[in-house]
C-alpha cells in the first residue's frame, strides 16, 4: 500500500503569494530580536513583516498569524527553536537579553533548557525538518511539538503533527497513548509523525548538532477499505 500524505489547499488563499523559504539581510546587518524569558520579540514592524513573508517565521502577538491586526505596538513573537535556527545557523538574527547584551549560542541554550528540558532534542528536529523544506510551527494546540505545512500556512492545512521523542521515552508512548493523539490529528486530517533523536551526549556548539540523528515513524490508523481499493487499482 503506497503512502500519501494529506496536503489540503486552502480555499481561501492569494494566488499572488510568493514565499522565499528563508530572510535575507544586507551584508553586516542583523534582524534584532529581544528574549523576554519564554521567546523571542522582534519589534521593529518592517522586520517583523519581513520575517514573517521569508519562511513564515513567529506570529504576531495580536494575530493568528503573522503580524496583521494594524496595531502600531503588535510585535512579532519567535518561538526558541526557530530563533535558534535565525540566529545561530542562518545567522541572520542577533538575540539580546533583557539589558541589552547580546546573547551567545551558550547563553541561549542556558535560557531555552530551563523553559524546556528537551529543548535540544526539539532544535535537532526543526533543523531535520527545515532541510526537508518544510514550514514548521507550534503543536501545542494538537498536543503535539509542531505542526508542518507545506510552502506556508496561509496556502496549505498543516499535514503532519509531529511528536519528539527519544529512546527513553518508548514507555510513554504506548499504543493507547499513541492512539489518543492520532485521534486529535485525525479530525483535522492530519497525521502523526514520530521523531525519535540520537543526539550527541554534549553540544557545546551548533556544529555538534550534525552528530545527531533522527528517526521517522508515521501513525496512521488502518483502514481496510482503502486497503482493499489500493490493490484493486
Amino acid at each position: 500500500m503506497q503512502f500519501s500524505f494529506p496536503c489540503k489547499r486552502k480555499r481561501c488563499f492569494n494566488k499572488n503569494l510568493n514565499f522565499t523559504p528563508f530572510p535575507s539581510c544586507e551584508i553586516g546587518e542583523r534582524y534584532q530580536g529581544r528574549f523576554t524569558g519564554l521567546s523571542v520579540e522582534v519589534k521593529d514592524p518592517v522586520q517583523a513583516k519581513s520575517l514573517y513573508d521569508s519562511g513564515c517565521f513567529g506570529k504576531g502577538s495580536k494575530s493568528r498569524g503573522g503580524p496583521a491586526s494594524g496595531d502600531e505596538d503588535e510585535t512579532l513573537l519567535l518561538g526558541l527553536e526557530e530563533s535558534c535556527f535565525l540566529a545561530y545557523y542562518l545567522n541572520t538574527l542577533e538575540i539580546t537579553n533583557l539589558t541589552g547584551s547580546s546573547m551567545d549560542y551558550q547563553a541561549f541554550l542556558e535560557s531555552a533548557n530551563k523553559l524546556n528540558e528537551r529543548f535540544v532534542e526539539n532544535l535537532a528536529c526543526y533543523l531535520y525538518l527545515k532541510s526537508k523544506n518544510w514550514v514548521i510551527k507550534s503543536g501545542i494546540k494538537f498536543g503535539g511539538d509542531f505542526l508542518i505545512y507545506k510552502q506556508s500556512p496561509r496556502l496549505y492545512h498543516a499535514s503532519f503533527l509531529v511528536i519528539v521523542q527519544t529512546p527513553c521515552d518508548t514507555d510513554y508512548y504506548q499504543s493507547k497513548n499513541l492512539k489518543g493523539v492520532q485521534r486529535v490529528a485525525e479530525t483535522s486530517d492530519k497525521d502523526v509523525l514520530l521523531l525519535t533523536v540520537h543526539r550527541p551526549k554534549d553540544v557545546l556548539n551548533p556544529k555538534d548538532l550534525q552528530e545527531t540523528t533522527v528517526t521517522e515513524t508515521i501513525v496512521r490508523r488502518f483502514n481496510y477499505l482503502t486497503f482493499v481499493q489500493s490493490k484493486q487499482q
